[in-house]
Formats: C-alpha cells, sequence, structure tokens
C-alpha cells in the first residue's frame, strides 16, 4: 500500500515538474511551433497543383483458346515441327507489362508528347492554360534546354523521363473483374487527360500490329508447311492452325478496342489530386510543436547538469 502511494505521488511530482518546465519555456515553444506553422503553411502554398486523369478499362472480349480447341492435334502437331501456344497469362497482364516498359515508353509515348511537358513542367495556368517550366531544365522564351551541370547533359535523357514517366503512371487490374485501373498525373488536368489517351489507344494499336505481323508470318509459314506435309492428320493440324490465324488477322483488322475497352473515359479533372495542403500545415505544426517539447526537455535537464 506504501509502495503504491510512493508511484502514485512520484508520478505527480514528475507531471509537476514537466508542466513547470513547459510553463517556463512557453516562450521557446510557442515559436518554434509558430514558426513550424508559418514554414509548413508557405511549403504547402509554394507546392503546384497535381491533376490525376483516370480511366476503367475492361479486357476486349476473345475467343476460346487455340491450344484448348487444338488439344488434340498436339502431339500430331509437334511431328509436323509445329508448336502450339499456350494459355499461360493473357493480352490484358502482357499490355499492362508493356504500358509499364521502357521499349514502350520510347517507341510509343515520347514520339507523341513535348518532352519538356514530362521532365520540366513546373506548374499550370489555368486562366492561359500555359505551362510554366523549371527554368533550370528548360527555358520557354529561347526554347532551348538550360541545365548546367557537368557530369550531365543539357536536355535529361530519356532514361531520366522514364524514371518521372514509372512517377506519374498507375496501372492495377482487379483480380475478381479483371477490369484495370490506370492513371496519369500532371500539373495540367488537360496534359493528364490527353497522356492517358494516348496511352489506351497506342496499346491498343501496337498490339494489334504485333498480333498482325505474327499471323501474317505464321500464315506464311504454315502454307509452306501444308505443301510438305504427307499425313492427312498433320493437313489436318496446318488448317486448323491456319483457320485461327485468318481469325486472329480478321480481327485485328476489323477491332478498334483490339486489348482494352474504355468502361470510364479519362477527363480533365477539375479537382487537384495533389497536394493535400491542410494535412501538410498540420503535420507541419504537429512536429513543430513535438520539437519544441523536446528541446525544452533537454535544454532544462541540460542546465541543470551544467549548474
Amino acid at each position: 500500500m506504501k509502495i503504491e502511494n510512493q508511484q502514485n505521488l512520484d508520478d505527480e511530482i514528475n507531471l509537476k515538474e514537466l508542466f513547470l518546465i513547459f510553463w517556463n519555456q512557453k516562450l521557446l515553444i510557442t515559436s518554434i511551433t509558430t514558426l513550424a506553422a508559418i514554414a509548413s503553411v508557405l511549403y504547402a502554398l509554394s507546392l503546384p497543383n497535381i491533376y490525376s486523369s483516370s480511366a476503367l478499362l475492361a479486357p476486349a472480349s476473345v475467343e476460346d483458346s487455340l491450344s484448348s480447341k487444338l488439344g488434340g492435334y498436339s502431339s500430331l502437331a509437334g511431328l509436323a515441327g509445329i508448336s502450339l501456344p499456350s494459355d499461360s497469362g493473357g493480352k490484358s497482364t502482357e499490355a499492362i507489362e508493356r504500358i509499364k516498359s521502357y521499349d514502350f515508353f520510347i517507341d510509343q509515348f515520347v514520339p507523341n508528347i513535348k518532352f519538356e511537358n514530362l521532365v520540366a513542367a513546373n506548374k499550370w495556368d489555368q486562366g492561359t492554360n500555359n505551362i510554366d517550366y523549371d527554368n533550370k531544365i528548360f527555358d520557354k522564351i529561347d526554347n532551348k534546354w538550360t541545365r548546367d551541370s557537368k557530369s550531365l547533359p543539357a536536355k535529361p535523357s530519356n532514361q531520366e523521363a522514364y524514371e518521372v514517366y514509372t512517377d506519374i503512371l498507375s496501372i492495377s487490374e482487379s483480380k475478381k473483374t479483371s477490369f484495370v485501373s490506370i492513371s496519369i498525373q500532371h500539373v495540367s488536368p488537360l496534359i493528364s487527360q490527353k497522356w492517358l489517351k494516348l496511352i489506351i489507344n497506342n496499346i491498343n494499336n501496337h498490339m494489334r500490329e504485333l498480333d498482325k505481323n505474327l499471323a501474317v508470318n505464321s500464315i506464311d509459314f504454315l502454307n509452306i508447311r501444308a505443301q510438305e506435309a504427307s499425313l492427312s492428320e498433320i493437313k489436318a493440324v496446318i488448317s486448323q492452325l491456319l483457320q485461327s490465324q485468318m481469325q486472329t488477322l480478321t480481327l485485328a483488322e476489323s477491332t478498334k478496342d483490339y486489348v482494352y475497352k474504355i468502361l470510364s473515359s479519362p477527363i480533365a479533372p477539375e479537382k487537384k489530386s495533389e497536394p493535400s495542403r491542410a494535412l501538410i500545415c498540420i503535420l507541419g505544426t504537429f512536429l513543430g510543436g513535438i520539437f519544441s517539447v523536446v528541446l525544452s526537455i533537454f535544454l532544462h535537464y541540460f542546465n541543470l547538469k551544467k549548474d
């Protein structure tokens, strides 16, 4: 009982001591917290608005897999020197990885945009719809790259730009519905919308062209094999394969939304997605307050030891 009373007394003394420390250092605590609040407000106001344009995509309907249709012919196809395609993965999964790839960025994205909008855009003027650029990277008036570095060229490299691309791109696939959510961020809502439309359109066209080329090459190869084949079973396999490749070629030629159908189109957002200025101000003020309290305790005990 005496031990518990002693503990309560010690706790009360410690709380009183802390209160006295904070009271004696109230000017320091108030000053640091106020400065932190002002600094966080100024920092939050200095950040440009970031807009995110989003779209919801559905994988385009496809026929039953060729390998499942021709499963009974697999062994005979092997005798003919023909390997049937497998069901591993899918066009949607492949398309997602292609969109995120460096090759797609270089071949399908960079040639269709203003490079400075990707690597040097600083702020968007809503009234004039103009982009302000970081003058340390790009001079808009003289239309030239201005980065001054001994180790880096004046114009950012494609690899540097690709890092920016991967930062502003977000893409994910729902395991339940197979729907794909994709978004692009930029200081300009109009550019974010434009770039997202570009990516969706180009991945459809890119994969269409890949499948068309593959189908044409396969048809040429199968026609040669058909002339060389002697067994009727092998000719049947080749006939099935030719039919499938012709279907692929027809589908590629006639389908606009080859890989993805757009369920929710990209829009130019009216509201920013980043930054959360209120949260920045709250966190900045809170951290400033915590720092001032810790500093007050440190100074109190430091002065005690000094005395």
